[in-house]
């Protein structure tokens, strides 16, 4: 008779081989074939069938269209922020933002992409007398924003298109996006230049520009960006406002890890 309180001899051989699928493909960030894991985990192939489509089903798995192999999707992201309570990477980042919102007297938010929705983690609200106050746990347009640009941009192209294929592409005014065409277009100019803008693109008379934040692996796990009235945030101060910015998300990167 077995002891109380061990767990030897009750495991569940479907879920640890599962979990052993989910450690692979981390390791191997570029994604792997059903036959490749066969070859690497010598499980039956029926067996690993089964698990991938479930895995694949629940949105956990990514399937590429083109070669057949799974990768992890950003719902292991969301995972990842509850166990910590979302406040590593807000902890992190909020002295920086701080720094930000000093220098340009604005609000500064962090945002991150979570099941394929842009949510808001955090903010700094600006020094102005009239600034925006947005609410934690909110999500912002993917298509329309800076920080869903800012994101996207630099998402592996398999999971960049799967989100992409998502979008509704509402129009909010006649600045606003609404092809995919062109929003790929747009995401060239942001990998370019590093960060993303918003031209009043959903809310008229309100600009933003926002970089993302990387991890060691060069993903991107979250944006930053500020939010403000045209009137003191316009066109010809946006580009000098975004290289502030990136170089403010890239030092939050190197604490993650990332080299640029």
């Amino acid at each position: 008779m077995k002891q109380e309180g061990t767990t030897k001899g009750y495991s569940v051989p479907n879920l640890e081989r599962a979990l052993e699928i989910i450690e692979t493909l981390t390791i191997h960030r570029n994604g792997l074939t059903l036959t490749q894991l066969q070859e690497l985990l010598s499980f039956p192939k029926s067996s690993i069938f089964r698990i991938i489509s479930t895995l694949t089903e629940r949105g956990y798995l990514l399937k590429s269209q083109v070669d057949g192999r799974f990768t992890l999707s950003k719902k292991f992201l969301r995972i990842g922020l509850s166990t910590m309570n979302e406040s590593s990477i807000v902890e992190t980042t909020l002295p920086y933002m701080r720094a930000i919102r000093d220098e340009l007297n604005e609000t500064v938010l962090l945002g991150a992409l979570i099941d394929k929705k842009g949510v808001i983690l955090e903010q700094v609200v600006g020094n102005q007398g009239f600034t925006f106050v947005l609410t934690v746990g909110n999500s912002y347009q993917l298509h329309a924003s800076a920080p869903g640009k800012a994101v996207i941009a630099f998402l592996p192209i398999e999971e960049q298109e799967a989100v992409i294929d998502t979008f509704e592409w509402t129009r909010f005014n006649d600045r606003t996006i609404t092809t995919k065409k062109e929003y790929q277009e747009e995401l060239i100019s942001v990998r370019e230049h590093g960060y993303a803008l918003d031209r009043a693109e959903e809310l008229d008379g309100v600009y933003c520009v926002g970089a993302p934040i990387f991890n060691q692996y060069g993903y991107p796990i979250a944006a930053m960006w500020v939010t403000a009235p045209s009137a003191r945030l316009d066109l010809s101060h946006l580009c000098e406002a975004g290289e502030k910015i990136k170089t403010m998300a890239l030092e939050v990167s190197k604490i993650y890890g990332y080299e640029h």
